[in-house]
């Protein structure tokens, strides 16, 4: 028998990524809600692309004949779909499916075999949002070459929620990367 861990593991192979992640705490009243791709290069922000913008809830039909309901957002799927250089990504909720953005990798100066440079997700496990704050959800990093032992390397914690220490050497060291982020709003 085939369980999730083997059929996502199957995926990862074919360059596809799947991240869920839960809304929380849960939305008990209406509010702006927005997903965007923030992409950095040496640190610094270059640019800044809108995934979602609309409210946090969705309208459901039960028939024909019947209005249709509303219900608040409690999940948001990605979707990652890697390309040579490209890697596409995509939101889903309850049916819904924005995006098809495409973030695009650099070639590494000094990186001497470039058909294997390697970007890397990280996700962050804890994303509990807060009224007009900014809350990362997912990371999307290029490897970085390490003088002391003159190697390229990607050494970040699996979850970023986990230590903060490793969280901030993926940013101070990675030259170039996108954090998807999300900010609830009145």
């Amino acid at each position: 028998r085939i369980g999730e861990i083997e059929i996502l593991k199957a995926l990862e192979m074919s360059g596809i990524r799947i991240f869920g992640i839960p809304v929380s705490p849960a939305f008990e009243k209406k509010y702006k809600l927005s997903i965007y791709i923030d992409e950095y290069a040496k640190g610094e922000k270059v640019n800044s692309i809108p995934l979602l913008n609309e409210s946090n809830t969705y309208l459901y039909y039960l028939g024909d004949s019947m209005p249709p309901y509303f219900d608040y957002i409690s999940k948001l799927t990605f979707y990652a779909k890697e390309d040579d250089t490209i890697q596409t990504l995509k939101l889903d909720y309850y049916g819904i499916t924005t995006g098809g953005v495409q973030l695009t990798t650099i070639k590494m100066e000094g990186w001497r075999r470039p058909e294997i440079q390697r970007y890397r997700w990280r996700a962050y496990s804890k994303a509990d949002w807060k009224l007009n704050e900014e809350v990362p959800l997912l990371v999307y990093a290029s490897a970085w070459y390490d003088e002391q032992y003159k190697i390229f390397r990607f050494c970040a914690a699996l979850d970023l929620s986990d230590s903060e220490e490793k969280t901030k050497e993926l940013y101070d060291r990675s030259p170039h990367y996108y954090v998807v982020r999300m900010k609830v709003s009145e």
